[in-house]
């Protein structure tokens, strides 16, 4: 059995179907992991959606920033964003199952084997591998249930909390783990939040796994969400949003080999990066 995972996919399922067909991919022997934002932006939403879904036990999914906006516009709880590509899927005759199907996936995901946690953007830098899962899952169960499409509609609003809020402020409190779980780039050391933006706001900024007291330091995570940092490894983090939808690659990484072993896929063909 091969544990993989697999980079945004952003409805690219060409790029997808050829990744999977490259790196041998069985359901009924290996498993693969999505690290979020399986739509939008590419022109094969409805197909990944489809494909992912019809893999059942062999695929463990967490929810990504653009899962989310879906979630939110199946439910008529936000507007469909000029560069947004999911309309096919929501005319769709299976749409609202495959959007129900989305809801009851989890925003952090571990295994004791191969022993990666895998979550869409990042990890707070006070949160430990516990606490992280403790808000993941509070989280996941209000979007399974009737709040769920406005807490998903809510995340895109300006005003999201930048700092930890009140605990007694349970909706904001919520807003904000879902934020860090999905749109997180950049963080101070204490804890504030800077959404959105390619580069640190200010010095104090530093990309979130790059904390040197972060909690969560020595439990290898996989990530997505960052097109523009590329495919970043680190000691015990690696980065596999390499921008398939922007005219980059797919790239699927096998958690379970030592080393990891990376593959990248775009329309051009297939090559395996140098250093790996």
């Amino acid at each position: 059995m091969a544990v993989y995972a697999v980079g945004d996919i952003q409805g690219c399922g060409e790029e997808l179907e050829g990744l999977l067909d490259r790196i041998g991919f069985e359901p009924g022997r290996d498993r693969l992991w999505v690290v979020g934002d399986l739509v939008n932006r590419g022109p094969r939403s409805l197909h990944v959606l489809r494909r992912l879904r019809q893999l059942g036990d062999a695929v463990r999914i967490v929810l990504g920033n653009h899962d989310l906006h879906l979630i939110a516009l199946a439910h008529g709880l936000a507007d469909m964003r000029g560069k947004d590509t999911v309309g096919e899927l929501l005319e769709a005759e299976d749409g609202p199952e495959l959007v129900a199907w989305l809801r009851r996936q989890p925003l952090l995901h571990s295994e004791g084997d191969p022993g990666w946690t895998m979550v869409h953007a990042a990890l707070h830098p006070a949160w430990d591998l516990e606490e992280a899962h403790r808000r993941a899952e509070a989280v996941a169960e209000t979007l399974r249930g009737p709040r769920g499409p406005e807490l998903a509609g809510s995340l895109s609003s300006k005003d999201l909390p930048t700092s930890e809020p009140d605990p007694d402020r349970e909706w904001q409190w919520l807003r904000f783990n879902a934020a860090v779980l999905t749109r997180t780039r950049f963080c101070t050391a204490d804890g504030e939040f800077a959404w959105g933006g390619t580069a640190p706001a200010e010095p104090r900024f530093q990309a979130w796994y790059a904390h040197p007291e972060r909690r969560s330091r020595g439990t290898p995570i996989v990530y997505g969400h960052w097109a523009a940092d590329g495919l970043t490894r680190t000691r015990d983090t690696l980065g596999l949003d390499s921008g398939c939808v922007w005219g980059g690659a797919l790239t699927a990484a096998r958690l379970d080999a030592d080393p990891v072993t990376l593959w990248e896929w775009d329309c051009r063909g297939y090559w395996v990066p140098d250093g790996t």
